[in-house]
This record gives C-alpha cells, sequence and structure tokens, in this order.
C-alpha cells in the first residue's frame, strides 16, 4: 500500500512539473469585442401603468428592420450600473427655478443611481462648466447642486451640454443616461439637433427631463427665495422669455415660448426617455422620484448588430399581439467610424 502511494505521489510531481514546462506563444493574442447595443425599452398599459413580468421572448426588436436575436435584463436581475449626467441650465433667468433644485441633492444616490452608478454634474448657459465630476459620493452631489447660482448670460446652449455630456461618458461602461433640468428649448447653441442626436445614439445615451418654465416659476417665486434679492422680479429686457414685471404679461411670454421648438422633447422621444415638468420645491422632488422609478423598472434589451454595420440604424421595439401597449425605446443607434 506504501508502494502505491509513493508511486501516485512520484506521477503528481512529474505532472506538475509538465506544465511551466510549457512554451508559450511568442505573438500575442488579439481580442475584438463583439459591440452590443443596449435599448432600454418602457411598457406600459392604456392607464399609463408599468407592465410586468415579461420576458426576452414577448419582445420583438427590429435594426433597419432585420429581427435580431436579443438579451433581457431587469432591474431586478441584476443591470450594470448607471452613469448619470445631470445638466442644469444656469441662465441669468433661471435664478427663481435653481432655488428649488438645489433641494435635490441628497435624492440621485439613493433614488437613481444606488449604490453602484455614478453621477456628474455640470450647468450651462452661454457656456459650459463640469461642476463635479464621476462620483457616488452622496455628499459631494448634495453640495454640487446646492451651490449652483444663475450666471449672468441669458442663453442656454442646451444641445452643446447634451453633446459634451455624451462625448464624456464615451468611455463610461453599463447604462449612459443625461438629466435635462432646464427650460424646453435650446438657446444659441453651436451644436444642432441633428448633430446632437448623432452624438447620443452613437454613445447609447438615454436622455431625461425636468423641465420648467422660466415665467412661472419667476411668477410664483417670493422675495426671500432668493438670499440677494430685495424685492419682487425685474423685468428681463433679452427678450419675451425673462420673468415677469410690472409692464410684462406672462401669458404673452408663455405663447412666444410655445412657439419655439421643443428640444426637450425631441431629445427625449428620440432616445426613449421621458420629460416630467415641475413648477414648485416638491414637483422638482416628485419629478425625481418619478424619474428614479423609470429608470429602474425598463426592461434592458441587448443585441451584438453586424460587424459590418455602419452610419445611423432604426431600431424598432413591439410586443406582438399586445396592441394596448404603450411602448417606448431609443430610435436609433450610430456607429462611430472608427467601430
Amino acid at each position: 500500500m506504501a508502494s502505491m502511494k509513493f508511486r501516485t505521489l512520484a506521477c503528481l510531481i512529474c505532472c506538475l512539473r509538465i506544465v511551466p514546462a510549457q512554451v508559450p506563444s511568442s505573438s500575442p493574442t488579439f481580442r475584438s469585442e463583439k459591440r452590443v447595443v443596449q435599448v432600454p425599452v418602457s411598457v406600459t398599459d392604456k392607464s399609463g401603468h408599468r407592465v410586468e413580468g415579461l420576458s426576452a421572448r414577448d419582445f420583438r426588436l427590429l435594426d433597419d428592420g432585420v429581427p435580431r436575436e436579443i438579451s433581457l435584463d431587469t432591474f431586478d436581475t441584476g443591470v450594470a450600473p448607471i452613469s448619470l449626467v445631470i445638466a442644469v441650465q444656469t441662465s441669468g433667468i433661471s435664478g427663481p427655478a435653481l432655488v428649488k433644485i438645489r433641494r435635490i441633492g441628497g435624492m440621485i444616490q439613493p433614488v437613481v443611481i444606488g449604490s453602484r452608478g455614478e453621477a456628474a454634474v455640470l450647468t450651462f448657459d452661454d457656456e459650459i462648466a463640469w461642476r463635479l465630476e464621476f462620483t457616488s459620493d452622496s455628499g459631494q452631489l448634495e453640495r454640487a447642486l446646492t451651490s449652483l447660482h444663475p450666471g449672468k448670460f441669458s442663453q442656454a446652449h442646451m444641445f452643446d451640454a447634451v453633446a459634451e455630456a455624451a462625448d464624456r461618458m464615451k468611455s463610461r461602461k453599463g447604462r449612459k443616461i443625461l438629466l435635462l433640468i432646464s427650460e424646453t428649448r435650446d438657446r444659441g447653441s453651436k451644436t444642432n439637433l441633428k448633430q446632437t442626436l448623432q452624438t447620443v445614439a452613437r454613445e447609447g445615451v438615454e436622455i431625461f427631463a425636468a423641465h420648467y418654465s422660466a415665467t412661472a416659476t419667476a411668477w410664483i417665486s417670493k422675495p426671500a427665495d432668493e438670499p440677494n434679492s430685495s424685492g419682487p422680479p425685474q423685468p428681463n429686457t433679452a427678450g419675451p422669455d425673462g420673468p415677469p414685471g410690472i409692464d410684462f404679461n406672462p401669458i404673452v411670454g408663455e405663447l412666444a415660448h410655445l412657439r419655439q421648438a421643443n428640444s426637450i422633447q425631441a431629445l427625449t422621444q428620440a432616445t426613449g426617455g421621458e420629460d416630467f415638468p415641475f413648477l414648485t420645491e416638491r414637483g422638482i422632488e416628485n419629478s425625481i422620484a418619478r424619474f428614479g422609478e423609470e429608470v429602474h423598472s425598463q426592461y434592458i434589451l441587448s443585441f451584438s448588430p453586424p460587424e459590418e454595420s455602419k452610419g445611423t440604424h432604426k431600431i424598432e421595439v413591439t410586443v406582438p399581439g399586445r396592441g394596448d401597449l404603450r411602448i417606448r425605446f431609443r430610435k436609433s443607434w450610430e456607429s462611430a467610424p472608427n467601430r
């Protein structure tokens, strides 16, 4: 018996000696990762209630009219962490709205990004400024949003801000989400809507919004809301969207505002997001709560397109046999030239 154990041990030693003797290949092996397109999908019934319990086989996804094999993740089954950029308009007319926006900092980590996600903050008026790089620290997020103040400029380069945020998320992994907190339209961007949509489609960014009317928020604001305010809002000579004053009719201002293109509607609808308007402090808190609920209830569909795919591609998602459902999803994806 002892001799058998000795022979067995000797064989094991020989085997261990043989393994290191293998010579590694002199030429390195390069692996190319196959591109995966992620499509967050929101499904509700006619009453607006979220529909749960769907599986991958319930969905049909067309990529330029071609059915793709899809995989499905839900928040409950574990999805990739969230990278969130909060882009806030800080034009001179945004003061009354910023008083309310400053209060939401403590909600972002627990309600939206969770323990595994990260968020960054940028502001935009005539210029774009990064106030906080990506972090999961709720305290830093709260301080960054609390410190926001209106600038001196009247413009709001929304498209430029969205494009820069999407470009900053190029190297981020997982879900990429942008939250716009602003008025509904762009004011003076160098980037146009088409270019902006191409950028967010290429990086797979989903856009949500919490929009306000500068006219309406100024109209209901109290002098005490602004520490530097010594009285009621003064007329804004920059244009009809300024805060109301003695000689300014807010109804006329709103009509002039509505005649402009609704940039937020275009961005959210194209990327599968949603817009949550607000007017009061309670309103912005409810908007963030609804935003977080929406993000965490989406179905995350994924597919791998052919390697030769180039340019812009149209996406269509349906639940066959369920014409009673309302389905919201990103409308396109873009292949970068170097991909």
